[in-house]
């Protein structure tokens, strides 16, 4: 038969959770300084009560601390969109990560 390893479902869940943000950040959110950023990744807890998004953006350092702060101030509201448009019991808490460049 077949030999393939079964993805783990916080595998599954992160794949959604990317997919789902990334469409949140391009449609849904109005503040232009997250029109410009790029979900890289999303890495989710074994039992998927913590979310850790990594992005990138193309903003200078200065900026940085306030992009987090941006990012800090709008996680309930992205949180809540997850919520209406994803079929889980319990949405994760979020946690935001710039991606380092290699």
């Amino acid at each position: 038969m077949f030999k393939s390893t079964p993805f783990k479902r916080s595998q599954r869940v992160s794949d959604l959770i990317r997919k789902e943000v990334a469409n949140i950040f391009l449609f849904d959110l109005r503040d232009p300084r997250l029109k410009n950023l790029t979900i890289s990744r999303v890495e989710m807890s074994d039992d998927l009560s913590n979310a850790t998004i990594y992005y990138f953006s193309n903003f200078l350092e200065s900026e940085g601390d306030e992009l987090q702060k941006v990012l800090t101030k709008s996680k309930g509201f992205i949180k809540s969109l997850l919520g209406k448009r994803l079929s889980l019991k319990k949405i994760p808490k979020i946690y935001f990560k710039e991606e380092m460049d290699a």
